[in-house]
């Protein structure tokens, strides 16, 4: 009989809780203070310390790594440096299977195979049992990702050229690549800051030389992910920058943190003025989303957000929107932002591609299926605190129609728009739903809820049936 092998934590309880419920919430928690990413990357930098250290940084790595499908789980190859074991080449283990509090994650037997089968590469399951460079970025894939295998890689004495070597033999497209660092360690915080300004340059150059001689303790990883994205043409883009003084260290010995993503070069491609639909803007926001999804579903770059700003001012500032995709009313995908956080152009083109393909209640929506869709475009006034005794007194206030609600307990946070309303007309019921979309229990509004509203603004597509 065989008995599965099985790679036990050895950080829960030290690097992060110890507990599902409580790891959840944390890393939840810290996803929830990232802004949305652009789109999905091919490939991450994120650190390894303690979540209390560097777990802001690495949820921004992650926040655009959105969940996979169990019939189609993602690969995962994951790759950090050995602290504890001295080794020569790389080990890819001999497990079945690594476990979190969050659970069991799969390794995939094929990826492992291919690369074992490579020179300087072990199945020595040592530098793996206490190694906590790939256990630290397991809780945010099983947050995130949800349904994945990984190909785990602890690399010791090697190259960054023969690492990515060896990348470039098993990666397959669909792949993500998750590289572990940290960056420079034990400075005083001005000193590092320095140092990692440098490393920083680097990477977003791609200068593979000049990031030999700067201080990571991934050095080596960083290097294989830098030539691959020469080989491949990604372009890494930074999305969070900090040290252990800015987060729950003191200033005296800090230690680095930085987080990228990266995402294949693609060129930029004009855009021409919908003739329907117009709105004040001089636009038709919901074509504009469907001549973007038209172009990304059937494997083309969509249109340019840098086109889109420049030809129409009002998309060029910050603005906030909701994109909804219906089927004969029945919705379809529905994903937005709350806050206006960057160009309306660029929320309006990205919300569209992520309620297409990234709302996890739906499959994604194929090139033919477009066609049928409704597409509404919401836009967002800035959400404000709406003081309230009690429960009575805030179903009392709320404006059944009017009122889009965010609610917030215990670290949680949903909302819904005005247009919920149509559907849950009480303001019992409407809350009660909004309590479970949370994850709360369904009566959470009526005391020691945090709640905020919003008005919104309905863009509808102006189609006529042929």
């Amino acid at each position: 009989m065989n008995v599965e092998r099985v790679r036990a934590p050895a950080v829960a309880g030290l690097f992060y809780p110890g507990d599902a419920p409580g790891l959840r919430r944390l890393v939840e928690g810290l996803l929830e203070q990232v802004p949305p990413v652009r789109e999905e990357p091919v490939a991450v930098v994120a650190p390894h310390a303690g979540f209390i250290y560097s777990g802001l940084t690495a949820a921004h790595a992650y926040k655009g790594v959105s969940r996979a499908s169990a019939a189609a789980p993602r690969r995962v190859f994951l790759i950090g440096p050995s602290h504890r074991v001295w080794l020569e080449g790389a080990s890819v283990g001999h497990y079945d299977a690594y476990v979190t509090p969050l659970g069991r994650i799969p390794v995939d037997r094929e990826g492992v195979e291919c690369l074992a089968s490579r020179p300087d590469v072990t199945r020595d399951e040592a530098p793996h049992r206490l190694e906590h460079s790939l256990e630290t970025q397991l809780p945010f894939l099983q947050v995130t990702l949800i349904h994945f295998r990984i190909i785990p890689i602890v690399y010791g004495e090697m190259s960054g050229g023969h690492l990515a070597d060896l990348l470039e033999q098993c990666w397959k497209p669909g792949d993500l690549i998750v590289i572990s660092t940290d960056l420079s360690h034990y400075h005083p915080y001005d000193e590092a800051r320095r140092r990692d300004a440098r490393s920083n340059e680097a990477i977003l150059s791609r200068d593979i030389k000049e990031m030999s001689s700067c201080e990571a303790c991934g050095n080596v990883g960083v290097r294989a992910i830098l030539e691959t994205a020469r080989r491949r043409r990604w372009k890494p883009v930074l999305t969070d920058l900090r040290n252990s003084g800015d987060t729950a260290g003191d200033k005296q010995r800090v230690v680095g943190y930085a987080s990228y993503l990266f995402y294949p070069e693609t060129g930029e491609r004009s855009v021409s003025a919908p003739k329907v639909g117009e709105s004040r803007s001089g636009v038709g926001l919901p074509e504009l989303v469907r001549a973007h999804l038209a172009s990304i579903l059937a494997g083309g770059r969509g249109l340019s957000i840098s086109a889109v700003s420049a030809q129409w001012e009002e998309l060029s500032k910050p603005g906030a929107c909701f994109i909804t995709l219906t089927d004969q009313g029945a919705l379809r995908g529905c994903i937005g932002s709350l806050v206006a956080h960057r160009p309306l152009a660029e929320d309006l083109l990205e919300n569209g591609v992520s309620a297409a393909i990234r709302d996890p209640r739906f499959a994604p929506v194929s090139v033919e299926e477009l066609e049928r869709l409704s597409i509404e475009v919401s836009l967002l006034s800035a959400p404000e605190p709406f003081p309230h005794r009690d429960g009575e007194d805030l179903i009392r206030r709320l404006k059944p129609g009017v009122h889009g609600v965010i609610l917030s307990k215990q670290g949680r946070r949903a909302t819904f728009l005005p247009q919920v309303w149509e559907q849950l007309p009480n303001p019992e019921a409407f809350l009660s739903h909004l309590c479970r979309k949370a994850g709360l229990d369904g009566e959470c509004w009526r005391s020691g809820a945090g709640i905020q509203v919003y008005t919104v603004e309905k863009r509808l597509e102006n189609r006529r049936e042929s």
